[in-house]
């Protein structure tokens, strides 16, 4: 292994499937873990592009350009040298799901997930994801607030539209004077148009007498709004799966623990 940087590794011991390795940086990071990782021009510095390689027990299982909302299998085929892997629509478990936050690349959760057991990797060592797991894992009130913030983080454009830009308009109509400025009439020129010929074959309709429906207000702003409101609920689903999948594998985690211990004792016993 080369020396140089070094990529932020998230990892998790599995008891079955060994250790499950995410290696997340630039070209010139992961070239350190991944040696036949493409290295272009722009490999290293501020404006290099991040990707990420999934490993499994040290070997090499996928390989991204760039880092991104993604599902990969552990079983998946290793892509040769220089070359990345194919983006396929991922439906077989088990497999690591990678969470990017709202705003910019950086990775706020990797997870595995297999059938019910949703487990999320340990975030490297001295990161800032690590920080923030502290906090989360302190205190009961950000366990719950901490997830929610990042699922309404994925409609916050939506959110900004339904309440930041209401309030903006409201300022600048009190600060803004009303200024009418008087534009010329102008008639445009009238172009003569041939007389088209009436059709010969009229086709008349029955008229259907359709009841007329007074839809609510409410209703109405949802049917006409859907693009604001759609991603809001949206939102609010994936805040509430992340409460539910951070209960989960505080839940698979102790169970490990547990099952561990039972196993040396069983052996010290022997």
């Amino acid at each position: 292994m080369s020396s140089g940087p070094t990529p932020e590794i998230w990892c998790l011991d599995h008891p079955e499937h060994g250790l499950l390795e995410v290696a997340v940086g630039t070209p010139a990071d992961l070239v350190t873990v991944d040696p036949g990782f493409p290295i272009g021009a722009k490999s290293s510095g501020p404006g290099a592009t991040r990707g990420f390689v999934l490993r499994r027990d040290g070997a090499l299982v996928a390989r991204y350009r760039q880092t991104k909302d993604t599902k990969v299998s552990i079983f998946k085929d290793p892509p040769g040298d220089s070359t990345f892997s194919a983006n396929d629509i991922v439906v077989r478990r088990p497999r690591v799901a990678m969470t990017i936050a709202a705003f910019g690349d950086a990775v706020r959760h990797v997870t595995f997930r297999d059938r019910r057991e949703v487990v999320h990797f340990d975030p490297p060592s001295g990161s800032s994801a690590e920080a923030r797991l502290t906090a989360i894992e302190a205190s009961p009130w950000k366990r719950v607030v901490y997830p929610i913030a990042d699922g309404l983080g994925k409609a916050s454009w939506a959110i900004f539209i339904l309440v930041v830009v209401p309030v903006m308009m409201r300022l600048l109509d009190r600060l803004w004077p009303d200024v009418d400025v008087p534009l010329p009439d102008v008639d445009p020129p009238t172009v003569p148009l041939p007389d088209l010929p009436d059709p010969e074959i009229e086709i008349s309709l029955p008229s259907i007498p359709w009841p007329d429906i007074d839809l609510p207000a409410r209703v109405e702003f949802l049917m006409e709004w859907t693009k604001v409101w759609v991603p809001i609920v949206l939102g609010i689903a994936l805040a509430v799966a992340a409460v539910r999948h951070s209960r989960t594998s505080r839940r698979t985690r102790q169970r490990w623990e547990a099952d561990r211990a039972a196993r040396e004792a069983s052996a010290d016993g022997d």
